[in-house]
C-alpha cells in the first residue's frame, strides 16, 4: 500500500545539534566575565559534549485531523537525493513574485531565475499555508555573481508554493513530496513509541519491543535509550545579561523521568487510545472533573470548581514543547553522524522518514492507511532568538493577612512573541530567574523542580487569543511574594531566556523591578461642623465637631492627632490665608487648637478634646474594637472653642488636618486631608441684626396704582447695618382697622377726617401698647432674602384703610433681631393707603392755522384735581385716531401755568376750567392732521391720600397745512426707435398722485409744434417707463412709473419729424391750490457716432507707366452693410508754379459704395504722400510694416508717431530718406475709397480685424 503524505496533518523536522560549538561559547562568556566567583555554574563535562559533537535531533508531530497512533511510529534513512522536475507554475506580477505549482506538496524545489539587481542576494521561501514571515517552513538564498540567471535548490518537509525576492524570469522544478515518501531506498532505523510495558484495560496500544531495528527493548527501556542519548547535555546560558550567574542547568534522571512520565501522565491517556474512539476523534475527547477551589488566606471559595483537561493536549504539550519530554513520549528521537560509543546510533548524513499506521482516517477517506512525514537531511542548529522589549510590572498587590503582616505583590514579566523563521525552530519554553539589585549574588532559579531533577521550564503561550491584544507578547508572573515592612521597597532583577524543542537556548535577558509597599491609608475625616452661639456680645463661644475614620486592618494605629487652625472669612466663599498648614507657622490673626487621642488596646483615650466609638455607619456608639466594623473605625471628637470674636467678622472659618501613629511601618502619617479636597467648615455670628428706623414721611404715603386685579402695591423697604451677616428678613403687617381693635379705638374713623389725621391717631395708639401688644397685633406677611432691602407687597383689594409694616432680620447662625420698639415705637413702622384715584373730564381742543402756516391749539378741561399738563397727539391715520393709544407718543406737553379763578367754572359740571395754549408748526402735507388732546393732573395730594390719573382723550379735530409750491425735477431727454426720431423726456416729482381733499394735481406741456393736453395726475397712465406707448407715435403720451422713496417718475413720450432736427419741450405741473411749476429742454439732433476701427499705412511704390501703388490696412470689416467709406489724401512735390484743383480728386467707388451702399459711415484720414515717390523701397523692406497713422475728426485713430504732435511735419518711411527731398508745392489728392466691396473688390483685401486694402491710383 502506498504511503500518504500531507505536512498539515503530519510533518517530521531534523537538526544537527553540535553541542561542543555550544558550550565553547559559554566558556567565551565566562571567561570575559571574571569576577564571578568559582561554584557559581555547573562545570562542563567536555567527554560527554566531544561525544555528543555530531548529534542530530529528529522530531515529528501529528495534526487533531489525523490523531496519534496506537503503535510507534517507525523512522527511515536514505541517502539525501533529489530528482526535481520542471513544472508549469503560476507567477505573480508583485514586486517580490509568489510562485504556485498546484496542490502538490513539494519535497524539493529548485528555482532558476534572472537576478534583478545583481548586487543584492536572491532568496526562495517557501510555504505550506499564509505568506507572512511566520508561515515559511524553508528557505535558501544565494549571492549572484553576476546578472546571469542562478539556481537555488530548497529543500523542505513540505510546501505547496513559494516567494522568490530580487528574481524575475522565474523557472521552477519540483520534487512532488508523495514520490519522495514512496522512494524504495529508504531503510527501517528504529521503532519510537510511548513506553507502554504492558497492556492496560481500555487502553489500545501496540507493547512490542521499541528501539533501534538492530537491538530491540521493551518500549520502556527504549525511552530510557532515547534520553541517554539524546537528552540534551548542555542548557540555559551560565551568566544573565548584566553579569550575574544564572542559576545551575541539571538534565533529569532518564529514568526518573520515564517514570514521572508514566506516573503522571499516563493515567490521563486511556481515553485517548480507548478502543471505541478513532485516531481522528481523538483531539474531541474531554476530561471534566473536580478541583479544589481557590483559596486565599487560609479562606476558600464555597463555589463548586471543575476543570476539564482534555487527553490530546496532555499529551501533545510536552511532547512537542520539552526536548527531554519529546524523546520520553515517543515523539522525538536523536542520532548521530558517527558512532562514538556504543549508545549512539550513527546515519551518517542522511534524509529521515517518519511512518505511522491508522486504522481508520477522518472522512470522506474509508479504512485505514500509512501516513509518512518527511525531514530533508538536517543543517546545523545554532540560534535561539534572544527575548525582545521585555518589560516588568505589578500584575497584582495583596495587603496583609493579619495587622501588621507585610505587603505582598505579584510581578508580570512581558516580552515580545518570538516570531518563526525558517532558520530557527519555534520556542517551546522559558525559564526566569530572580536575582538582588542591592547584592552582588547570583540568580536564583524560579522555575518548579521537576520529581527527576533538575527545573520544568515554563511553556511559552500568546498573552493573548489570536487576532487580539496581548497576542504577540508572552508574559511570566512571579507572584506572592512579601514587600518587608519598612524596608523601601524590594529592587530586583528578572532574567528571562527561552528554549526550543531540540533543547537550545537563548541568551538572559534581563529587567530591573522596584516595587514597594502602600503608605499606610491616612487617617479620613468625615465630617467637620463648627457651632457657635449668642451669649449677649459679639465675642460668641463655639464646639468643633469632627468624625475620623482610622484604619486597622494592614496597620495598628497608637495615637490620633488633629490640627484645628480657626481664621476669619470676609464672605462664606472666602478662602483661608496662604501658608495655611499644621506643619508652619499659624499666620497672623488666626489661631491654633491641637488635639487627639490615643490608644490603651482599643479603646481611645482623648486629650484635649471627648471621643466617642461609633458604628460602623457612625450612627450609634458602639464598644470599642472589632465591633465598630472590619474596615475602618469612626470615631466622634468634639472640643470647645472658648471665644469666637464676631464684632470684627461675620464668619469664622476652620480647617483640619489629622493623622496617626503606627505600631510598626513608616510612622507618622501624612497629614490629611490635603489639597485639592481641605476639611473646610465656617460659623456664621449668632449675633443678631436690629434693622434701622426708616425716616419720617411727610403725609400719608401711597400705594401704586390700582393693576389688572384692582389691587395696589406697596414697596417696603429698609436698611441694614454694613456687613450685616443676614440670611432672610421678615416683613409683617397691620391694616387700619385691626389696630384700632387692639389700641381701645373705634373700628373706623368718621369720614369727615383725612387719612392725614387718621395716620396720627394710629401712631399714637401704637405708643401706647405695650411691647408684647405691639408684636402681638401684627401678622408676619413674607419671609425674603437678606441680601433683599425691598418687597412688593398687594394690598388687598378695595381696601381704604391705612396698612402699617415692620421688618425683622434673621441671621444665617438663625438668630432673629428682637421687635423694633427702641426709642419712639411708631417710628420704626412704615405706613401706606392705597390711592383715592381722581381723573379730569375730557379736554376740549381749538386749532387755528395763520397765513403763514403757523398753528394755534387752545386747550380746556374741567377737574376738581389741579391738571399740570396737556399732552397733544396727532397722526394722519382715521384708524389711529380711533384710540389715543394708537396715535403714538404725544408730540407736544402744553404746561398749565394759571391757576383758574373761582370764576373759571364749568356750568354743567361745577368744576374748576383749567386752560392752556400751544402755538407752533406741523409739518406741511395735503392731507389733514388729527389731533387729540389728554389732560394730566398732579401726582398726588398728600393730605387727602388722592392720586392724579390722566384723562380721556378729546374729541378728534382736524387741521389741514398745505405744502410749498408744485416740485418737479430738471427735464432729460433720450432717443428711442430705430430711426431715432423718438424721444422721451424723463423727470421726477413728489406730488402725491392721487386724488386730495383740496383736489388733483394736473400735468400740460408742448412737444415742438404739438400741444399735450391738461391730464389730471392719478389720471397719468401707471407704466414701467421702459417701452414707449402705442400713441407716441403720432401724439405725445405723459406716462408715470412706481413711486419710490415719495417721488414719482414721470415721461413724455412723443416723435419728432426729423431725426436731426432739435425740438423744444415744455412740462408744466399745477397743484389743487392753482400753484404751477414749468421746465423746459431742448432735445438736440440726433448725430451718429463715429466708428471704431483703425487704418494703417502698409507701403507706398511706384508703377512704372501706371501711377503709385498705395498699401492700406484696417480692422473694418469688408463685410458690414452699408459699407464703410474711407479718404486717401495724397500731395506731390512739384518746381514751380502749379495749378491746383479746385475740389478733391475723386476715384472710383468700389461696388456698393458711395450713396447708393446705404449710407455707410464716412471715415477718412491723410496722409502725405510726396509724388513722386522715390527711391521706392528696397528688396528688403518690410513691406507689411504698420505706417503711423492720425486720428481724423470723425474718430479714426491715429498711429503711434503722430499723437505726439499734430503740428509737427510728419516724418517719412526709413526708406524714403534716402534721396533728399524735392522742394516745391505739395498740392493734396484725395480719394475716396469704400470698404462695402463685392465677393472680390478691386485690389486684394482680408476677412475680419485686420484687413489689407490695396488701393492703386495714377
Amino acid at each position: 500500500m502506498a504511503r500518504r503524505s500531507d505536512s498539515s496533518l503530519f510533518r517530521a523536522r531534523a537538526v544537527r545539534l553540535p553541542w561542543a560549538t555550544l558550550a565553547a561559547r559559554q566558556r567565551a562568556l565566562l571567561r570575559r566575565l571574571d569576577h564571578l566567583e568559582a561554584g557559581t555554574h555547573a562545570a562542563f563535562d567536555d567527554r560527554r559534549l566531544q561525544l555528543r559533537y555530531m548529534d542530530i535531533h529528529l522530531s515529528w508531530a501529528c495534526g487533531p485531523g489525523l490523531g496519534v497512533p496506537r503503535s510507534a511510529f517507525t523512522v527511515w534513512t536514505r541517502r539525501p537525493k533529489d530528482a526535481p522536475k520542471r513544472t508549469k507554475a503560476f507567477v505573480s506580477s508583485d514586486r517580490i513574485p509568489l510562485v504556485l505549482w498546484g496542490p502538490v506538496e513539494a519535497g524539493c524545489v529548485q528555482v532558476t531565475c534572472r537576478p534583478v539587481d545583481p548586487g543584492q542576494p536572491v532568496a526562495v521561501l517557501l510555504f505550506r499555508t499564509g505568506d507572512d514571515p511566520d508561515h515559511v517552513v524553508a528557505a535558501g538564498s544565494l549571492q549572484p555573481p553576476s546578472a546571469d540567471p542562478l539556481t537555488i535548490v530548497v529543500r523542505t518537509s513540505g510546501a505547496t508554493y513559494a516567494k522568490v525576492v530580487n528574481g524575475t524570469d522565474i523557472r521552477v522544478s519540483i520534487d512532488p513530496l508523495e514520490r519522495i515518501v514512496d522512494d524504495d531506498g529508504w531503510k527501517e532505523l528504529e521503532y519510537v513509541g510511548l513506553p507502554v510495558d504492558q497492556p492496560l484495560a481500555g487502553f489500545e496500544y501496540d507493547t512490542s519491543d521499541q528501539g533501534p531495528v538492530d537491538r530491540l527493548m521493551p518500549p520502556v527501556d527504549a525511552a530510557v535509550h532515547r534520553l541517554l542519548r539524546g537528552g540534551p547535555p548542555l542548557g540555559w546560558a551560565p551568566v544573565t545579561e548584566s553579569g550575574r550567574a544564572a542559576p545551575p542547568w541539571q538534565a533529569p534522571d532518564p529514568k526518573l523521568l520515564v517514570e514521572e512520565v508514566r506516573r503522571d501522565l499516563f493515567p490521563e491517556l486511556p481515553a485517548l487510545y480507548d478502543p471505541g474512539v478513532r485516531e481522528y476523534q481523538q483531539f474531541a475527547v474531554t476530561s471534566p472533573r473536580a478541583v479544589d477551589p481557590p483559596q486565599q488566606d487560609g479562606r476558600t471559595s464555597s463555589l463548586g470548581t471543575t476543570a476539564d483537561t482534555g487527553p490530546w493536549p496532555m499529551l501533545m504539550l510536552p511532547a512537542l514543547s520539552d526536548p527531554f519530554l519529546n524523546l520520553a513520549t515517543g515523539f522525538g528521537a536523536s542520532y548521530t553522524m558517527e558512532k562514538m560509543d556504543d549508545l549512539q546510533v550513527a546515519v551518517g548524513r542522511c534524509d529521515f522518514l517518519v511512518t505511522a499506521k491508522y486504522s481508520r482516517l477522518a472522512p470522506p477517506e474509508r479504512g485505514g492507511g500509512e501516513f509518512a512525514a518527511y525531514a530533508p537531511a538536517p543543517e546545523p542548529h545554532l540560534l535561539v532568538p534572544t527575548p525582545t522589549g521585555l518589560t516588568s510590572e505589578r500584575a497584582g498587590l495583596v495587603g496583609p493577612v493579619v495587622p501588621d503582616a507585610p505587603w505582598r505583590e505579584s510581578v508580570r514579566l512581558s516580552w515580545d512573541r518570538v516570531p518563526k523563521a525558517a532558520a530557527t525552530s519555534p520556542v517551546t519554553e522559558s525559564a526566569l530567574a530572580r536575582f538582588d539589585l542591592m547584592t552582588a549574588g547570583p540568580a536564583v532559579s524560579l522555575l518548579p523542580r521537576r520529581d527527576a531533577g533538575g527545573d520544568r521550564p515554563l511553556l511559552v503561550t500568546p498573552d493573548g487569543p489570536e487576532g487580539e491584544a496581548g497576542n504577540n507578547r508572552i508574559a511570566l508572573v512571579d507572584g506572592g511574594q512579601e514587600i518587608p515592612i519598612g524596608s523601601g521597597g524590594r529592587h530586583l532583577g528578572y532574567a528571562v531566556a527561552v528554549s526550543d524543542l531540540h533543547g537550545l537556548w537563548s541568551p538572559w535577558q534581563d529587567v530591573a523591578w522596584n516595587g514597594d509597599e502602600p503608605a499606610p491609608q491616612p487617617t479620613r475625616l468625615i465630617s467637620v461642623a463648627l457651632d457657635t452661639r449668642w451669649t449677649g456680645s459679639s465675642s460668641c463661644p463655639g464646639t468643633l465637631k469632627a468624625e475620623v475614620a482610622v484604619e486597622w486592618e494592614e496597620r495598628t494605629p497608637t495615637q490620633v492627632d488633629l490640627v484645628a487652625i480657626y481664621f476669619p472669612m470676609a464672605s462664606p466663599t472666602a478662602t483661608p490665608p496662604a501658608g495655611l498648614s499644621p506643619d508652619a507657622v499659624t499666620p497672623p490673626g488666626c489661631f491654633r487648637r491641637d488635639l487627639g487621642f490615643t490608644f490603651a488596646g482599643d479603646t481611645p483615650v482623648p486629650s484635649g478634646c471627648t471621643v466617642r466609638p461609633l458604628s460602623a455607619d457612625g450612627t450609634e456608639t458602639a464598644v470599642p474594637g472589632p465591633a465598630q466594623g472590619d474596615g475602618g473605625r469612626r470615631y466622634a471628637v468634639v472640643a470647645d472653642v472658648p471665644t469666637l470674636d464676631f464684632s470684627g467678622t461675620g464668619r469664622w472659618g476652620v480647617q483640619v488636618w489629622t493623622r496617626r501613629q503606627l505600631l510598626v511601618g513608616a510612622s507618622p502619617t501624612p497629614w490629611a486631608p490635603g489639597e485639592p479636597h481641605p476639611a473646610r467648615t465656617s460659623a456664621a455670628s449668632p449675633v443678631p441684626v436690629v434693622p434701622l428706623p426708616p425716616p419720617p414721611l411727610p403725609g400719608v404715603p401711597l400705594g401704586s396704582t390700582l393693576d389688572a386685579q384692582g389691587c395696589s402695591h406697596v414697596r417696603v423697604a429698609w436698611s441694614l447695618p454694613g456687613g450685616a451677616d443676614v440670611r432672610t428678613c421678615i416683613v409683617w403687617e397691620v391694616n387700619e382697622t385691626s389696630l384700632r381693635q387692639r389700641a381701645g379705638l373705634a373700628p373706623k374713623a368718621p369720614d369727615s377726617t383725612v387719612p392725614g389725621q387718621r395716620l396720627v391717631d394710629l401712631r399714637s395708639a401704637y405708643d401706647a401698647m405695650t411691647p408684647t401688644q405691639r408684636r402681638a397685633a401684627f401678622r408676619r406677611f413674607q419671609e425674603v432674602d437678606g441680601a433683599v432691602r425691598t418687597y412688593d407687597a398687594t394690598l388687598p383689594k378695595g381696601s381704604t384703610d391705612i396698612h402699617l409694616f415692620v421688618v425683622t432680620t434673621m441671621t444665617k447662625s438663625g438668630v432673629e433681631s428682637p421687635w423694633p420698639d427702641s426709642g419712639t415705637p411708631h417710628e420704626h413702622l412704615q405706613a401706606v393707603m392705597a390711592p383715592r384715584l381722581r381723573r379730569p373730564s375730557p379736554p376740549l381742543a381749538r386749532p387755528s392755522v395763520a397765513l403763514d402756516g403757523t398753528v394755534t391749539i387752545r386747550l380746556y378741561a374741567a377737574s376738581d384735581i389741579a391738571v399740570q399738563r396737556f399732552r397733544l397727539h396727532r397722526t394722519t391715520s382715521e384708524e389711529a385716531a380711533r384710540d389715543v393709544s394708537t396715535m403714538g407718543p404725544a408730540f407736544a406737553d402744553v404746561v398749565v401755568t394759571t391757576v383758574p379763578s373761582p370764576a373759571d367754572v364749568d356750568p354743567v359740571l361745577g368744576q374748576p376750567v383749567w386752560s392752556a395754549t400751544w402755538t407752533g408748526t406741523l409739518p406741511a402735507r395735503w392731507d389733514p392732521w388729527l389731533l387729540r388732546s389728554v389732560a394730566v393732573p398732579v401726582d398726588t395730594v398728600p393730605a387727602k391720600a388722592e392720586r392724579g390719573l390722566p384723562s380721556a382723550a378729546s374729541d378728534v379735530v382736524a387741521v389741514t397745512v398745505p405744502p410749498g409750491a408744485p416740485e418737479l425735477e430738471p427735464l432729460t431727454a433720450d432717443v428711442w426707435g430705430g430711426d431715432h426720431r423718438g424721444v422721451v423726456v424723463r423727470s421726477a416729482t413728489s406730488a402725491p398722485p392721487r386724488v386730495l381733499p383740496a383736489g388733483v394735481h394736473r400735468l400740460d406741456g408742448s412737444a415742438g409744434a404739438d400741444e399735450v393736453a391738461a391730464v389730471a395726475l392719478p389720471d397719468v397712465a401707471l407704466t414701467a417707463l421702459t417701452t414707449p406707448p402705442p400713441a407716441a407715435a403720432t401724439t405725445p403720451t405723459f406716462e408715470q412709473g412706481a413711486r419710490v422713496a415719495g417721488r414719482t417718475p414721470l415721461a413724455l413720450w412723443f416723435t419728432r419729424p426729423v431725426a436731426g432736427d432739435p425740438v423744444d419741450v415744455r412740462v408744466r405741473l399745477v397743484d389743487p391750490l392753482g400753484r404751477e411749476l414749468t421746465r423746459d429742454l431742448t432735445v438736440p439732433g440726433w448725430v451718429e457716432p463715429p466708428p471704431d476701427v483703425t487704418v494703417s499705412l502698409v507701403d507706398v511704390f511706384a508703377i512704372a507707366g501706371r501711377g503709385v501703388h498705395v498699401g492700406i490696412r484696417t480692422d473694418a470689416s469688408a463685410r458690414r452693410r452699408p459699407p464703410y467709406v474711407f479718404e486717401v489724401v495724397a500731395s506731390q512735390r512739384l518746381v514751380g508754379p502749379v495749378v491746383l484743383p479746385d475740389g478733391p480728386v475723386r476715384f472710383p467707388r468700389g461696388a456698393g459704395g458711395g450713396a447708393g451702399g446705404g449710407g455707410g459711415l464716412r471715415g477718412g484720414f491723410r496722409r502725405g504722400l510726396p509724388f513722386p515717390v522715390g527711391p521706392f523701397p528696397p528688396a528688403g523692406a518690410d513691406p507689411d510694416r504698420d505706417v503711423p497713422v492720425r486720428r481724423d475728426p470723425v474718430g479714426l485713430r491715429r498711429g503711434p508717431e503722430e499723437r505726439r504732435d499734430r503740428r509737427r511735419a510728419q516724418p517719412a518711411p526709413p526708406w524714403s530718406r534716402r534721396s533728399a527731398p524735392v522742394r516745391g508745392l505739395h498740392p493734396p489728392h484725395r480719394c475716396p475709397v469704400h470698404l462695402g466691396h463685392r465677393r472680390q473688390p478691386r485690389g486684394t483685401a482680408g476677412h475680419g480685424d485686420g484687413d489689407h486694402v490695396r488701393s492703386r491710383g495714377g
